[in-house]
């Protein structure tokens, strides 16, 4: 994509005369592919959070991303020392009134990248005394996610785009917030540290991590329509089984099963036209299927035993 193009989307997609529902832009170059859209709901309220991610050295995509914090992580709620976990799409929150292995949401927060490699869905796993973690899938892959910002031990190897194994690749996300009055601002950036591992994650607990699935490259959809073919790739993983393990503290193991499901999720706009691609908790109505409803094509997961 050249810097004119880039341009002109940017001006495109900013601009808040643009009363179109929904504009979506494919592009896949060799194993990437990239979408950008902007979704709007409730009379044609715009999202207002945007960002746009750098892919690879010389790729440039815009997305619309969450209004997360990206820097930090807050202490999670602990009314009580015991042996807990949930699905959520932050790990450092941890909700009140859950019960151990329930799902909470998951988030949408790699809208720029990957949705081939790596699937915009992403969970992490919230909760107290935990130890290590294993994720195995029976269909498809499974990939980590961890947040590298400056200051981290291996920004600069980020910075390089240097990889130990070709199953991996840092990703650079530049968050760009619109406020009031269409004014945009660049107001921090980080790294994306992905790992593929297979149909099976296992290792020490990490607050900072997150996960998502992967689609072989073998089941890549061949259909032209790009928007179509991305839909189709996601369909791949429907009906897989997610089995989660805990190991505590103390020893206990805790285990969950998982059925995953596809189609257009709900995403939340507040008052403000931020759209909230971190609170993912369920598929669109009918209703608002006719409707001019915000929605992100993914996958949610439901909690089996």
């Amino acid at each position: 994509m050249t810097d004119e193009r880039l341009e002109q989307i940017l001006k495109q997609a900013l601009a808040p005369e643009i009363e179109d529902s929904e504009i979506q832009i494919w592009r896949k170059v060799g194993k990437y592919k990239m979408n950008m859209k902007k979704l709007v709901a409730g009379g044609l309220v715009a999202c207002a959070a945007l960002s746009l991610v750098v892919v690879g050295v010389n790729s440039n995509v815009f997305a619309p991303r969450d209004n997360t914090k990206i820097e930090g992580t807050a202490d999670a709620k602990k009314s009580e020392n015991k042996n807990l976990f949930v699905i959520t799409a932050h790990a450092a929150e941890l909700p009140e009134g859950v019960n151990s292995g329930d799902v909470v949401e998951i988030s949408s927060v790699n809208a720029g990248y990957g949705s081939s490699d790596y699937l915009e869905g992403r969970f992490s796993i919230a909760g107290q005394n935990i130890q290590k973690v294993k994720i195995s899938t029976d269909k498809c892959n499974v990939y980590s996610a961890v947040t590298v910002a400056e200051g981290d031990a291996d920004y600069e190897k980020a910075q390089n785009g240097e990889n130990d194994k070709d199953n991996e690749r840092y990703e650079l996300v530049i968050d760009v917030s619109s406020e009031d009055g269409g004014k945009t601002e660049v107001t921090k950036s980080h790294y994306d540290h992905l790992v593929n591992q297979g149909n099976t994650y296992e290792g020490e607990y990490n607050e900072k991590m997150s996960f998502g699935m992967a689609i072989p490259k073998e089941l890549w959809s061949t259909n032209e329509d790009l928007k179509a073919a991305a839909w189709e790739e996601i369909d791949q993983i429907k009906g897989a089984i997610l089995t989660i393990e805990v190991i505590f503290a103390d020893g206990n193991v805790e285990t969950h099963h998982y059925k995953l499901d596809t189609g257009k999720i709900f995403v939340p706009v507040d008052e403000n036209g931020f759209c909230h691609y971190d609170q993912l908790t369920r598929f669109l109505t009918p209703e608002e299927e006719a409707s001019e409803t915000a929605f992100v094509y993914g996958y949610l997961m439901e909690k089996i035993d």
